[in-house]
């Protein structure tokens, strides 16, 4: 090899042939770690695109479809008893025990309850004032005149008398028994009936034509009065 062979220059590039195929493109000059882009997906190829969410059937007809890529949801929650446990009936009507219309007492049956009453009640008076003489009577007339209707009322819901015809006096918002309360508010008024004539009988003639046979003492108590048979 001559030395002008050796420091010549190389000759330029022969251009390609016009029919001939272009080479490949030299990516050997791209940045360091970049590649060529991926093929991007076609239509309905993402998650929830679709054809391609299929929902399931579920066993649970209340239950939600599943969402791609979270677990099924589970159904709406169980609905409780209606009405729920423990729910009384609304105020003013009788609890189921007494039936939902209770028959209530009217003014001729009561007044045979409170004749026969009176005869009771006359004759432990009458014991109760011949006892004063050994000075029993001095705690046992007191007793026997105000505690005879107050205490079968409050105890029983009935005195002697009403037992016999069958009443018993039960409170009116809601037919439960009445408490010492309302018994003492019941007798007081009762008595004022009783002893104040003639506008005090008013109170006991006003249970002839009050809807529910109501006297002045039950509506002053918050009692009515029903047949317990």
């Amino acid at each position: 090899m001559t030395g002008d062979q050796q420091g010549s220059p190389p000759g330029p590039t022969p251009a390609p042939d016009a029919g001939s195929t272009p080479p490949p493109p030299d990516w050997s000059g791209a940045p360091v770690g970049w590649s060529a882009p991926l093929p991007q997906p076609g239509p309905g190829s993402w998650p929830g695109q679709p054809g391609d969410y299929q929902p399931q059937q579920q066993s649970d007809p209340g239950a939600y479809p599943p969402l791609p890529g979270y677990p099924p949801q589970p159904g709406y929650p169980p609905q409780p008893d209606y009405p729920p446990p423990g729910y009384g009936q609304p105020m003013g009507y009788a609890p189921v025990d007494y039936g939902a219309m209770p028959q209530y007492a009217g003014f001729w049956i009561r007044f045979v309850a409170c004749f026969i009453d009176s005869i009771i009640w006359g004759v432990a008076l009458f014991v109760a004032v011949l006892s004063i003489l050994i000075l029993v009577g001095l705690v046992l007339l007191p007793v026997v005149g105000f505690g005879y209707w107050w205490y079968f009322w409050w105890k029983g819901g009935a005195t002697p008398g009403m037992k016999v015809v069958g009443l018993r006096v039960v409170r009116a918002i809601d037919g439960g028994p009445i408490d010492g309360g309302m018994a003492v508010i019941r007798e007081l008024v009762f008595y004022v009936e009783l002893f104040f004539s003639p506008v005090g009988l008013l109170g006991f003639v006003w249970a002839a034509f009050e809807p529910r046979k109501r006297a002045w003492h039950d509506m002053a108590a918050g009692t009515v009065v029903i047949h317990s048979n």
